[in-house]
């Protein structure tokens, strides 16, 4: 395993985005396809996977205060630059969302989906009077591998329908191991790191303007108040979980906050940054070694997400997030490499059943749980604690944790997405 590759997997999975990642690649495979073929437009249609369906449908979406699909995509086609990518609807004002909203009173946009496709999966079809377009989004959130105008391919890119075992560089690390990822964070020189510090300034801004007023489930402003009446302690893990509710909050609700991402999403990446980088503040811990953390955090999420695909039946921010802040604050703390194997286990073996039930405002309470739950479980390692082996889904080593991680993802929990769908089902999207 090269530290060549290793630090490619930490550039293509981080990312800025503005807005909920899923109703905004909705959006940006509409505007790709009306960029293509451009005139009047008739209509829009959009396929996507149960996943995608399921993160986007009860969401704010970014700049409105607002939610819905149809909304995202009539901003998506009339205003968003898909250039920007991720950053579709950052320029999304009052102005824009009163016009798009009356593009939704006169034009059609409908939704279905995809149930047995595996993976991320958008089709957006756009008729206009210039024809019809068309443009797909698969594996991941900005990952465009074609689009046709009026049936011809006028853009194709290479791509794996199994998205867990591509091509792509993320398939190549299903076996690192600890030991591997401390090899790595040895050798790297810190100047090819140090870009992921930005992520904690970028989503403690976040943090700044979801506290400023109750927005969301305002769970922010929740534990700021359980805080300053002592309900809760003043300490490192009540100030954490009170920064990445305001963060979630924030994003949640659909203001239009810059957030530094990780793995497909912004909510891992406020989980993760913001959890480890006021850790790293308490601790008094250098960025160089700061980012060398959170490096560790990162390759243990990829491993993760290498068993449980990009988006999943259960909470990401707890199961692949979580158990990666966990894993850079054991660093930090002084663990080595069976302090920080332990911490995994200890997440795993704590959060592995939380339900990822769409994204929404809801999120920000489990996040702030799996940010404290992360602080404990690391502190909890370098206290000798560890899950013994075959104890549950936990294993004897990360490997077979993993594996077992897979069968409950793919197997164990299959159910999870239909039953939450026939729930999301009934709102007025799709007919039953």
């Amino acid at each position: 395993m090269t530290s060549k590759l290793l630090l490619e997997i930490l550039k293509e999975h981080t990312f800025l985005t503005v807005g909920c990642t899923d109703p905004v690649a909705v959006g940006l495979s509409a505007a790709f396809a009306y960029k293509a073929i451009g005139g009047e437009i008739f209509s829009v249609d959009v396929i996507m996977d149960k996943n995608i369906y399921k993160d986007a449908i009860s969401v704010g979406i970014p700049g409105t205060m607002k939610t819905g699909l149809d909304l995202a995509v009539s901003l998506s086609v009339l205003f968003g630059n898909p250039e920007n990518g991720l950053r579709l609807l950052k320029d999304v004002d009052k102005q824009c969302v009163v016009k798009a909203e009356k593009f939704l009173s006169n034009h059609k946009i409908s939704f279905s989906l995809n149930e047995e496709v595996e993976g991320i999966y958008i089709k957006s079809i756009v008729k206009t009077s210039k024809g019809i377009a068309t443009a797909l989004i698969r594996n991941s959130h900005d990952n465009i591998v074609e689009i046709t105008v009026n049936q011809k391919i006028t853009y194709s890119k290479r791509y794996s329908s199994a998205p867990k075992d591509s091509f792509n560089k993320l398939g190549c690390i299903a076996n690192l191991t600890v030991e591997d990822i401390f090899k790595f964070i040895k050798e790297i020189d810190s100047k090819e790191i140090a870009f992921l510090n930005q992520g904690i300034q970028t989503n403690l801004k976040a943090a700044q303007i979801g506290e400023k007023k109750r927005v969301g489930l305002g769970v922010g402003k929740l534990y700021q108040e359980m805080i300053e009446k002592r309900y809760l302690p003043d300490d490192v893990s009540s100030r954490v979980k009170q920064k990445v509710g305001a963060a979630a909050d924030a994003r949640m609700s659909g203001m239009n906050v810059p957030i530094y991402g990780c793995f497909g999403s912004g909510n891992h990446g406020i989980t993760l940054f913001i959890t480890m980088g006021m850790m790293a503040e308490h601790l008094k811990i250098s960025k160089e070694e700061t980012s060398r953390a959170l490096s560790i955090a990162l390759l243990i999420i990829g491993v993760i997400k290498t068993r449980t695909g990009i988006l999943t039946p259960h909470c990401g921010c707890s199961v692949a997030a979580g158990a990666g802040a966990a894993s850079g604050i054991a660093y930090m703390l002084g663990g080595k490499e069976k302090e920080v194997e332990n911490t995994v286990h200890l997440m795993l073996a704590n959060l592995t059943g939380m339900l990822c039930d769409g994204a929404k405002y809801g999120c920000a309470l489990k996040m702030a749980t799996s940010a404290g739950a992360a602080i404990e479980c690391a502190y909890m390692a370098m206290l000798n604690a560890k899950v013994p082996g075959n104890n549950g889904i936990v294993g004897w080593n990360m490997k077979q944790t993993m594996d077992n991680l897979k069968i409950i993802t793919e197997y164990g929990m299959k159910n999870i997405d239909k039953s939450v769908l026939a729930i999301l089902l009934k709102l007025p999207y799709f007919e039953n």
